[in-house]
This record gives structure tokens, sequence and C-alpha cells, in this order.
């Protein structure tokens, strides 16, 4: 019986051991890298956001018309249907599933992307981004 206290203890102090080495090295943790400015985030961007979200949370009509009823309420800024792609036939270089039967909207005074999607649960997806140098957003990119 002894012998049982005397294993316990023993795995006990282990575990005591392990948990303070693994709380030494989460203090002494140097950071390698650091926080990447976002384009998007110091923009405007996220306020048009905003206002489409609520534009399409307010939304009844047809999926087709979407777009054009999101560019029809944000007339004080220039929206613009995005272009077809060749490769994909759609307006988005994408053949990714979660693309599929989207509509984009593009500004290009701001540099702003925007992907609208009806999911299954019957409300809209929204994608967008910052454009820098391509016509789209990065994460469309087939890979």
């Amino acid at each position: 019986m002894n012998f049982l206290y005397f294993v316990l203890g023993l795995a006990m102090i282990s575990g005591i051991s392990a948990m303070m080495k693994i709380g030494n090295n989460i203090n002494n943790l140097m950071f390698l890298s650091t926080f990447k400015e976002s384009d998007y985030i110091q923009s405007d961007l996220p306020i048009y956001d905003r206002k489409i979200l609520e534009i399409l949370n307010n939304y009844s009509g047809p999926d087709v018309d979407v777009c054009s009823y999101i560019k029809e309420k944000l007339s004080e800024t220039l929206y613009e249907n995005g272009e077809v792609f060749l490769s994909s036939g759609t307006q988005t270089p994408s053949s990714n599933s979660l693309f599929l039967g989207s509509c984009v909207l593009v500004n290009k005074d701001i540099n702003h992307r925007v992907i609208i999607k009806k999911n299954n649960l019957g409300s809209f997806n929204l994608f967008s981004c910052y454009l820098k140098d391509e016509t789209f957003c990065p994460y469309e990119v087939n890979k």
C-alpha cells in the first residue's frame, strides 16, 4: 500500500513539474512575427460592408436582383458589376463552390470588391476585400 502512495506521489510531482515547465515556456515565448497592417482595416471599407449587410438583411426581392438592388441603394458611391472572367465564365475567377452563383460589385474609386451569395439558410453571405494590384480578392485564387 505504501508503494502505491509512493507511485501516486511521484506521478503528482511529475505532473506539477510538467505544468510549471509549460508555464515557464509560455512566459518566455518571443513573438517572431508582428501584426500585419491591413489596407482593408485602415480604410473605410468596413463601414461600406456594414451598410451593404444592412441592405442585405432587409432585402426580400429575387436573388438574381440583389446586386442591382444594392447598387441602387448605394447610389452615393459608384459600384459597378464585377467583370466576367474568361477562365470561369462568372464574375469570380474562383471555381470554389463557395462562390458559385454569386454576384460581384466593385468600386474602383475606393478599391472595394464585394461578393454576395445566397446561403443555405435563406440569407446572404458577403465577402469583401481591398483591391491592391489584382482585379479580384486574394482568397478567390484557385489552388
